[in-house]
């Protein structure tokens, strides 16, 4: 014990600061790259989870072997999961501080020790592995004490795992159905309220009665009913063309009215002048067939449909521009 004091006597007064140099140097560099690890309670009940903290403080060139923990590392001390390692700035520039940490349980009672664990780093230019040592640790764990006189439950509430979609889909569809449904109701007191029908009624565009007319016309003329001997039913359908055309395009009641009344209701006025002739020629031989049991000649069958549809081109609206067809009013002369 007096050989120190001794060698510092003999020593000189600069050998003797650099020899403290030396041990202050050294002693701050063992300091820097000491390993430590902590825990947050060394005390808990069987089956709770703690952290335990690696840190270890090495120079910032160095190359760091962390190492590979499991299971069998900490028996019968259990690893639950563990964080990446990771590096944070410390006070001096040139050193880093590496850290780890790692949730911890045990199932077994008693008084544990975490045992040191070695943390290996190699320095610049040297191939040889350090090592820095953790202290190692003890973890009381506790047993529950059972109260006989209360029921038996879990030391901890089972966990909830997340429902699945296909759980999901009868809740979804569920709601889905009653969301149609509520839509459904309100749409129906909605229409009822405006007095509407519950679905919109989607009507063909409406042609214009000279359209129309034109249109019976040709569809009449190849049904081919005078060919076929069907001579009534051919003057009975022309003159229902014509009635109905008069009744849509000019509010003239022509359906519920003979053949000169009909006459007499376009007299006087312009539109129809051009266009009464060939009109009459078509009700008179009409009414011939119908009442008086008249056989027209072909010619006249021809004479009478052409008439019609000039009627119609000539005593449709103005701004339609198609040509009106000329017909001839001739006399024809019976077989």
């Amino acid at each position: 014990m007096k050989t120190m004091p001794f060698l510092f006597q003999r020593t000189s007064t600069s050998a003797r600061a650099l020899l403290l140099l030396t041990v202050v140097l050294l002693s701050v560099q063992a300091e820097a790259q000491k390993a430590v690890a902590s825990l947050d309670t060394t005390s808990i009940r069987i089956g709770e989870q703690i952290q335990l903290k690696l840190d270890v403080t090495l120079p910032r060139a160095a190359k760091v072997h962390w190492p590979v923990l499991t299971d069998s590392t900490f028996a019968p001390i259990e690893i639950v999961a563990l964080s990446k390692v990771d590096t944070i700035e410390t006070t001096r520039n040139s050193y880093l501080q590496y850290r780890q940490v790692l949730s911890i349980t045990s199932f077994d009672s008693g008084y544990k020790t975490i045992p040191s664990i070695q943390i290996e780093y190699q320095l610049p230019g040297d191939s040889a592995r350090l090592k820095a040592f953790t202290d190692s640790l003890v973890v009381h764990v506790r047993t529950i004490e059972v109260d006989t006189t209360k029921a038996i439950r879990d030391i901890k509430a089972p966990m909830q795992a997340p429902m699945t979609l296909s759980e999901l889909w009868p809740f979804l569809g569920g709601l889905a159905i009653i969301g149609m449904i509520v839509a459904a109701i309100w749409y129906y007191l909605w229409r009822r309220k405006l007095n509407k029908p519950l679905f919109p009624v989607i009507r063909k565009a409406q042609l214009p009665p000279w359209q129309i007319a034109l249109d019976t016309l040709n569809e009449l003329e190849s049904k081919k009913l005078w060919q076929n001997g069907r001579v009534k039913d051919y003057y009975t359908e022309i003159t229902d063309v014509l009635r109905q055309y008069l009744e849509n395009q000019f509010n003239i009641p022509a359906l519920e009215m003979i053949s000169s009344d009909i006459m007499d209701s376009l007299k006087g006025n312009v539109l129809f002048e051009s266009s009464n002739e060939k009109l009459w020629q078509v009700l008179e031989l009409a009414d011939l067939v119908k009442f008086a049991k008249e056989m027209p000649l072909p010619s006249e069958h021809e004479l009478s449909l052409a008439n019609a549809r000039y009627f119609v081109l000539n005593t449709k609206p103005a701004d339609i521009t198609e040509k009106p067809v000329e017909t001839d009013i001739t006399t024809v002369t019976k077989l």
